[in-house]
């Protein structure tokens, strides 16, 4: 490990038990837990802006997870399912994790733009899509899709997810939790029984 992702994984470590997060990271915290002088430190990341966008990047590139993508024993709409499943509100946390997704675009995209909050929003969103198109060569290779179809399954899927946000916050009413989870499995279900490996062109 680099001394650079050293200083992050320190970061990380702090994050994960202060309170409220990474507003208390400071250089001497961050530098001491790292077992590196500040000076060091400031090498890497001169500013303690910086240094939160590293850590950021990095929790982004860790949050997502595979479950069990790759357990062909069970059906391939339920594994997928499971994965997308991590990108949709919850009950337990739904308005914060609306108002979160709303505040990202907002920052990254509304009138009064932040470099840094577009370059997070680009970079989660180019995990995602690296994440779907994981998933679905996949099951491609188990015969459950076109492998020609994974791009632009991987575009329906996201847009889909996507979409139940901004539906969620516009219409609560209607896209309820459970309507935006019912939604995500009726879209992979038309989307995995489209095709079959036995079809002709």
């Amino acid at each position: 490990m680099s001394k650079r992702d050293e200083i992050i994984a320190a970061a990380i470590r702090l994050a994960e038990v202060s309170q409220p997060g990474q507003a208390n990271l400071s250089v001497r915290a961050v530098a001491k837990e790292a077992g590196v002088g500040a000076s060091t430190l400031r090498h890497y990341f001169p500013t303690q802006a910086d240094l939160h966008e590293a850590v950021a990047l990095r929790s982004i590139d860790t949050v997502i997870n595979d479950f069990s993508i790759a357990d062909s024993s069970r059906a391939p709409a339920d594994r997928l399912y499971e994965c997308c499943a991590q990108f949709l509100p919850t009950h337990e946390h739904r308005d914060v994790q609306l108002e979160t997704w709303f505040s990202m675009h907002l920052h990254a995209l509304g009138a009064e733009k932040r470099a840094v909050s577009r370059r997070l929003l680009e970079h989660g969103h180019r995990v995602t899509y690296d994440s779907l198109h994981r998933w679905l060569n996949l099951l491609a290779e188990e015969g459950h899709l076109d492998p020609t179809e994974v791009a632009p399954t991987a575009t329906a899927l996201f847009t889909t997810v996507d979409g139940i946000a901004l539906h969620s916050i516009i219409s609560p009413e209607t896209m309820t939790v459970d309507a935006a989870h019912e939604q995500v499995k009726w879209t992979i279900d038309k989307l995995l029984s489209s095709w079959s490996p036995h079809s002709t062109s």
